[in-house]
């Protein structure tokens, strides 16, 4: 393995912000020639606040690969996972339960 080879074996392949969205859910299909990400998440109500928006927004991310897409599905996961279990964004979990639930049982 050469050395440029060695550097890019430590480089993350995705890097994201914990800080600009609390994200609730996400969502991902795999079955086109494109794979696409859906994403629910509450965004900052301004660049420097700390207060987020209590409705959260819907994306769709879409990617040219399976695996690329399936790499941004599992990241975002772990995101609301972590978000999930921090009592400090409860309420934005709480608030939103049914559209939460709407958005896992329409995207799959």
């Amino acid at each position: 393995m050469t050395q440029d080879n060695k550097n890019e074996t430590y480089k993350p392949i995705l890097s994201l912000s914990m800080d600009d969205k609390i994200y609730l859910a996400v969502a991902k299909d795999l079955t086109g020639p494109l794979s696409f990400v859906y994403t629910l998440a509450c965004l900052r109500q301004g660049k420097n606040s700390n207060t987020f928006n209590m409705i959260p927004t819907r994306e769709i991310h879409a990617f040219k690969t399976k695996e690329a897409a399936s790499v941004y599905h599992d990241t975002i996961e772990s995101i609301v996972n972590v978000n999930a279990a921090d009592e400090t964004k409860q309420p934005l979990f709480s608030a939103n339960d049914e559209l939460i639930a709407r958005f896992t049982g329409c995207v799959r």
